[in-house]
């Protein structure tokens, strides 16, 4: 896999953490006992597509091109550490800057932050139930909320909703279990950019503001990547794939230098344990803090 770069959507509006050792595999964490694969035919090739800056200012697109330079370096970083696939992407809500293994691939339990709101719009979420889903990743608490949106169809409509308010109109939620013993919501097929883009957008939406503070409350299990930033609101998700092999991911809003800036990881390293995931991920997020980059703010924060 190569740290190939994305493209970059749009014009971006620019303004102007620590790290470190990744938490070990919490045995106990419900989190890996569901959640979905990705399926046989879906590509996970890196984008080789050179970015294309708007022509709006000289100064901008050396911004641009100095974040794309910061995402690119992350994602080399722990793709030589680790080996395997990682993908990294930031977004103001217009446009997004992404690196390194860009496709769509499962969502694990991030999946969670847009059913959590949309659960908490129908009135079928409390804030016990929330905080179980978004701060723990407790599956059983998903679940729950999931069930109480109606069929599998109803559920993926009303999450589909939520998505499609922040950007994310041709993310396809999957309605229905396709493989046994994982979510349904778990195997949507969800990119680092989208993500990023959703996360730039979240501030704005009706109904998610318990969910963002459920996202500020840290989880010991969970001290690793974007949790290492201080007052960071994230959301992770991991995983095994058919072959056994974890897929780790994060999505969340962060300060850098004072700017609220929207984030999404994916790492899937080449010995496949959730402990390597783990650490990819901390050393993309060690790479941005340490990166002299005035980064683009989050759209709703």
């Amino acid at each position: 896999m190569t740290g190939a770069v994305a493209t970059v959507a749009s014009a971006l509006v620019f303004s102007g953490c620590t790290i470190g050792d990744p938490a070990p595999l919490d045995s106990t964490s419900s989190e890996s006992a569901t959640g979905p694969t990705l399926p046989e035919a879906e590509s996970r090739e890196s984008s080789s597509i050179s970015p294309t800056l708007p022509a709006s200012s000289t100064q901008d697109s050396s911004k641009a091109a100095d974040a794309q330079a910061a995402l690119d370096a992350a994602v080399s970083a722990a793709v030589t550490r680790f080996g395997g696939q990682a993908g990294i992407a930031v977004a103001d809500g217009q446009g997004v800057i992404a690196a390194g293994q860009t496709g769509p691939a499962a969502a694990w339990s991030t999946s969670k932050v847009p059913l959590a709101i949309a659960a908490h719009r129908a009135g079928v979420a409390d804030p016990a139930t929330i905080s179980s889903a978004i701060t723990f990743s407790d599956n059983q608490a998903a679940e729950q909320m999931w069930h109480a949106l109606g069929t599998g169809e109803e559920a993926a409509a009303a999450v589909g909703s939520v998505l499609a308010e922040a950007g994310n109109g041709s993310t396809r939620v999957q309605p229905q279990v396709t493989r046994p013993g994982f979510s349904a919501f778990g195997q949507t097929q969800w990119s680092v950019s989208d993500q990023a883009r959703f996360a730039s957008r979240l501030g704005c939406l009706d109904g998610a503001d318990q969910v963002l503070s459920a996202m500020q409350v840290s989880d010991p299990a969970q001290g690793y990547g974007l949790r290492q930033f201080v007052g960071a609101r994230m959301k992770g998700g991991w995983g095994p794939d058919e072959s056994g092999a974890y897929e780790v991911r994060q999505l969340g809003i962060v300060s850098l230098e004072g700017t609220p800036v929207a984030l999404a990881l994916f790492a899937h390293p080449q010995e496949g344990t959730y402990e390597a995931g783990q650490a990819m991920l901390s050393t993309m997020t060690e790479e941005l803090k340490a990166a002299q980059v005035t980064w683009p703010s989050a759209a709703c924060s």
